[in-house]
């Protein structure tokens, strides 16, 4: 072996050794120096998946996160080559054929279902069956809220020009807690979604290894940083944890992602923004199962600020919320609807699908 790659084989094992007991004797005497966590993107889990490539998503720099191209979707199907589930559409709209997008969460998506069991899928088939042809573009992204619906309008779908535009927000996402305390509007101004693998690996660090806690320690106090401002930071993150059992109450203390009046004020923005590209909105209230509303009443607040707005600005409404409770109440088992308390299965999305079909060719010219 050579002298020189021998030296460096000895520094080498010498600078293991040594940051290998200095990290054991930090954590023998019970030194730790917890960060103050970067703004959250998503939550936790998903962002660490974001950024070591293992997520079916990626940062958005408006939209904070979208499905990536050419990811693997596990419920069937790969993400196009455009960002979004289901078949490429030209950007090109062919004559006499009517575009259709759906702006919605992981409903819309099709969580759960095949691409060709969601709403989006099973409209296009009732509407050719009725006699008109079409192409629905499925915008839906996992984990959204209007006002990242708002931002992927403006980003994807609006670039496609569709006839028609259904959202279908307000189902969960909106009324969560905003993490840290940073609703998705002000999220969203701040432009936190970046970072990639070594971010990720800079941030396992900062967790995990005492040395690096120890180093942080050393630059907080050269910088000013007390123990008195770390604590109050820290006190927020305790009282957000504490409030999260009660997100679901009308009268929630904390901040949500999208609150109610920003819900509406995004619903209006929204009908703005299709309406100036001459367009049509149609607002679609999502279903849940029932026992989720009776734990949180505020969805319901949600879901009739849909109908309502929808009365106010004459738009077309679908209560798809209504629909399923009808069906449930003449003889339909929640298991046959429901894949879980949010998302529906194939027969769910059929229901959608057709109310939607109905509303849509009610405006549109008899076929001959």
């Amino acid at each position: 072996m050579p002298k020189l790659v021998k030296r460096l084989l000895i520094a080498l094992l010498s600078v293991t050794v040594f940051f290998g007991a200095a990290e054991a004797l930090l954590r023998a005497n019970g030194f730790e120096y917890p960060p103050l966590e970067p703004i959250q993107v998503w939550n936790r889990l998903e962002d660490k998946e974001i950024r070591l490539g293992t997520s079916m998503h990626e940062y958005a720099e408006r939209q904070m996160w979208r499905p990536r191209v050419g990811s693997e979707v596990p419920w069937g199907g790969t993400i196009n080559e455009f960002g979004y589930r289901g078949p490429a559409l030209r950007k090109e709209k062919t004559p006499g054929v009517l575009r259709i997008a759906t702006l919605g969460d992981s409903s819309t998506f099709g969580h759960s279902v095949k691409y060709e069991d969601t709403y989006s899928a099973q409209l296009e088939k009732f509407l050719d069956v009725a006699g008109y042809e079409c192409e629905v573009l499925d915008a839906g992204v996992v984990g959204f809220t209007i006002r990242q619906g708002l931002e992927r309008y403006d980003e994807l779908v609006r670039e496609f020009d569709p006839d028609i535009v259904i959202e279908a927000f307000g189902a969960v996402n909106d009324h969560l807690q905003a993490l840290q305390s940073v609703p998705d509007k002000e999220k969203i101004a701040m432009n936190v979604a970046t970072g990639g693998f070594w971010t990720q690996v800079g941030i396992s660090l900062r967790q995990d290894s005492r040395i690096v806690h120890f180093v942080a320690k050393r630059i907080d106090l050269a910088k000013g940083v007390t123990s008195d401002v770390r604590g109050k930071v820290f006190l927020e993150r305790k009282k957000e944890a504490e409030l999260d059992p009660y997100v679901g109450m009308v009268k929630f203390p904390g901040k949500r992602r999208v609150p109610l009046d920003d819900f509406e004020a995004c619903l209006l923005d929204l009908q703005k923004r299709v309406e100036a590209d001459g367009g049509r909105l149609i607002l679609l209230s999502m279903p849940r199962q029932p026992d989720v509303e009776e734990k949180s009443p505020v969805l319901l607040e949600y879901s009739k600020k849909v109908v309502e707005v929808g009365a106010r600005q004459g738009l077309d409404v679908v209560d798809g919320r209504a629909l399923f409770q009808t069906a449930l109440a003449e003889g339909r088992k929640v298991e046959q609807l429901f894949a879980d308390a949010y998302h529906p299965r194939p027969a769910g999305h059929r229901l959608l699908a057709q109310a939607l079909g109905k509303a849509i060719v009610a405006r549109l010219p008899a076929t001959k």
